[in-house]
């Protein structure tokens, strides 16, 4: 399956930027469209805080909103004619979860930003691409909300475990891995002297023209994600393809889990599916 639209979440700051960034680099190298989508969640606020803050509060957080959104629009359509990529621009008001669930849902690819820092929406946006990946149906790429390449997708790793969610993971990203210079298919966990973890999954890849190498490391430390950013950061990749949530949700946010470990401290794009 190629890669023909990819919608990306529109919003301000250096994190929105960056979003804009690798889903331009992206369409150019896919022949893509993009589909920017804007969304102004209604301010809801506690019964208890309502007599103490200004009666038009809402109002004004609205008229900002939308006069920042007409900002972003106008600078994306000045992309679009300057690059000829194609960009369809969508604003809407309500559910942000909802509201991209559904849109996902006619897309290829779905580009978030990592949902902390600095200017990164949160409240309403914060922790949306854990919650989306499961509900997209479609492959969820997090950009970091700094230090992303806009070279994504040319030196990839990919986290093997034989799981469903790291299956669909790895055959969503064919169409990057396709395009990739070098690709490496990781397995964490004990050594088996009986044969190379990975290799038989390297060997689908290269029947579609992707010349993958298998590596497997020990898991010494108990950490499969730490294990997998820092082979990642030897490597030099630019992406990181993972299954999401091989646990449960609830499992892996209170116990702790490889999925809640990459987007918390996440240091380059990951590509996530469930």
């Amino acid at each position: 399956m190629a890669i023909r639209n990819i919608l990306f979440h529109a919003f301000e700051g250096q994190a929105g930027q960056s979003i804009e960034d690798v889903a331009f680099s992206l369409a150019q190298l896919h022949g893509a469209s993009l589909t920017a989508l804007c969304v102004i969640e209604n301010m809801l606020m506690p019964s208890y805080v309502v007599p103490y803050v200004p009666a038009n509060i809402a109002e004004s957080y609205i008229d900002e909103a939308r006069a920042a959104a007409r900002k972003i629009e106008e600078r994306i359509k000045a992309r679009e004619a300057a690059t000829g990529i194609r960009t369809e621009w969508r604003y809407h008001e309500g559910d942000i979860r909802a509201i991209f669930a559904q849109h996902s849902h006619y897309t290829d690819l779905v580009l978030l930003a990592q949902g902390t820092g600095d200017d990164v929406p949160i409240g309403p946006a914060n922790n949306l691409p854990g919650d989306l990946v499961l509900t997209a149906g479609r492959p969820v790429m997090v950009v970091p909300w700094h230090g992303a390449s806009l070279t994504v997708g040319k030196r990839v790793i990919i986290g093997w475990n034989s799981s469903k969610e790291a299956t669909r993971a790895l055959n969503d990203a064919l169409p990057i891995l396709e395009k990739a210079d070098a690709v490496k298919v990781l397995t964490i966990g004990d050594d088996d002297s009986r044969h190379i973890p990975g290799a038989e999954i390297a060997q689908h890849l290269a029947r579609h023209g992707v010349n993958a190498e298998a590596d497997h490391v020990a898991d010494a430390d108990g950490s499969p994600g730490s294990a997998l950013v820092f082979e990642a950061k030897d490597f030099g990749a630019d992406l990181l393809v993972c299954g999401a949530w091989g646990h449960s949700r609830m499992f892996e946010t209170v116990l702790g889990g490889v999925t809640r470990d990459l987007l918390r401290g996440m240091e380059l794009p990951l590509l996530l599916s469930h």
